[in-house]
């Protein structure tokens, strides 16, 4: 079945993103595309269309609206797309376009990559990926074990709760947790000080394949389900 994939780039991409960040994203506090963008975020836009069954259709009345917000520069592809610059699957690339990507995501990112999706104008999800805390950064949170996730929110009185759920999150390792009234997953890794954070604002479904949906060189097939819901596209 054929598919309508509709690409923007807003104007703003084309001018410098060094920012310094008003927005603390780790609070779980809705923020909106209007804020995002004053930060210095980058913004992709598609639409695609799905009737309610979850089926793709070329139909107007099904078409869903999707605003992602990123702290990672564009790219043209060999294909001419404009997309977010490619940091996932870089075993891809060739050694010179792989130092050059390296390079940017320590020196001009701080090694976190912030991924906001917005669904027809609502706020669908945030992933935060961090590939070292250990940084002179203040504004990046160390989040890689237990006691320091508990901690980081304890002392910004963030209400912060252990959810233990079999094979997922356990009391010795806890990775699920309900932050600040909304579920949020953490992957984290105290031996490497790396973590990745994913908030999802409209469901309870997890999602941990962030890099190779946004940031794998590609605008194809980045749109995915997390529970099918009719509601949300009316």
């Amino acid at each position: 079945m054929k598919i309508i994939l509709l690409l923007l780039i807003s104007p703003l991409l084309f001018n410098s993103c060094q920012k310094i960040d008003r927005i603390n994203y780790y609070t779980n506090e809705l923020v909106t595309q209007k804020e995002l963008a004053e930060n210095g975020f980058y913004k992709y836009s598609y639409s695609t269309f799905y009737d309610y069954s979850g089926n793709k259709v070329i139909d107007t009345k099904f078409q869903v609206k999707y605003d992602m917000y990123s702290n990672v520069k564009p790219q043209k592809n060999e294909e001419g797309e404009i997309c977010p610059s490619q940091l996932g699957s870089l075993f891809k690339l060739d050694s010179l376009k792989k130092k050059e990507m390296k390079d940017y995501l320590k020196n001009n990112l701080n090694n976190r990559i912030i991924t906001y999706l917005f669904r027809n104008d609502t706020l669908f999800y945030k992933s935060i990926i961090v590939l070292t805390s250990d940084t002179p950064q203040k504004q990046i949170a160390d989040l890689t074990s237990k006691e320091k996730i508990t901690k980081y929110y304890n002392n910004l009185k963030i209400p912060v709760r252990i959810i233990i759920e079999d094979n997922l999150s356990s009391k010795e390792h806890p990775t699920l947790f309900i932050i600040n009234k909304y579920k949020t997953s953490i992957q984290y890794s105290e031996k490497d000080k790396s973590y990745e954070l994913f908030t999802n604002y409209l469901n309870d479904s997890i999602y941990y394949d962030i890099l190779d949906t946004w940031y794998y060189g590609l605008m194809r097939n980045t749109h995915y389900f997390l529970k099918y819901n009719p509601k949300l596209f009316m």
